[in-house]
C-alpha cells in the first residue's frame, strides 16, 4: 500500500481538473478521506480475518464496487449537510476512493488488489509496479524502509500528480 499521507495527493490533484467551484472545501476534504478509507480493512487482522479473504487487506474495500458505494454514500451525506452534491461530486468521490486501489496495484508488495470484489476475489497488480510498498504500522515507517517508501512515493505519486495539478490550474 501507499502511505496514509500519499493517498490524499490524488484527490487534491484531480480536484483541479473539475469545473471551477464544483469541488468545494468540504467535498475536497471528503475526497481526501475517501482516498484513505479503504485501508480501514487492516482492522480485520485483529479479528482473525486473513489477508487473502474478501474482507482482508486489499479486498472488498479496495474494489470498484466499494468505490461506487462509498462515493454514493458520501455524496448523499454531503447533499443533506452541505448541499450542492451532484454527478460531479459523485464522480470526484468515486475517483478519490478508486485511486486507493489503483495506487496499491502499482506497489511492489502484498497479494494484489481485488478490484472486482465481491463478485470475484482474484487479486491484481499492474504489470509495472514502481512504488515501494509501505509497511503496515507506524513504527516500521520510521526506518530505512520508511525512507525508501517516502522517496518512491515522492517520485511516482507526488511529482506526477503535482504536475497534473499545475497543468489543470494553468488550463483553468
Amino acid at each position: 500500500m501507499c502511505s496514509i499521507i500519499t493517498h490524499p495527493v490524488v484527490p487534491v490533484s484531480i480536484a483541479a481538473m473539475f469545473p471551477n467551484a464544483s469541488i468545494t472545501r468540504p467535498i475536497l476534504c471528503a475526497g481526501a478521506i475517501c482516498s484513505v478509507i479503504p485501508d480501514l480493512d487492516v482492522i480485520g487482522f485483529s479479528f482473525g480475518i486473513q489477508y487473502a479473504d474478501m474482507l482482508g487487506h486489499r479486498g472488498l474495500t479496495h474494489s470498484i464496487f466499494f468505490a461506487v458505494l462509498l462515493g454514493a454514500l458520501v455524496t448523499y451525506i454531503l447533499t443533506n449537510h452541505v448541499g450542492g452534491a451532484s454527478l460531479v461530486t459523485f464522480t470526484f468521490l468515486f475517483l478519490s476512493t478508486l485511486s486507493h486501489g489503483i495506487l496499491d496495484a502499482l506497489t511492489n508488495g502484498g497479494l494484489g488488489v481485488a478490484f472486482f470484489s465481491p463478485f470475484q476475489n482474484e487479486r491484481y497488480f499492474f504489470p509495472w509496479r514502481p512504488i515501494v510498498v509501505s509497511p503496515i504500522g507506524v513504527a516500521s515507517f520510521f526506518s530505512e524502509t520508511g525512507l525508501r517508501v517516502i522517496w518512491s512515493e515522492l517520485r511516482w505519486v507526488w511529482v506526477p500528480f503535482g504536475i497534473v495539478y499545475a497543468i489543470s490550474r494553468v488550463l483553468r
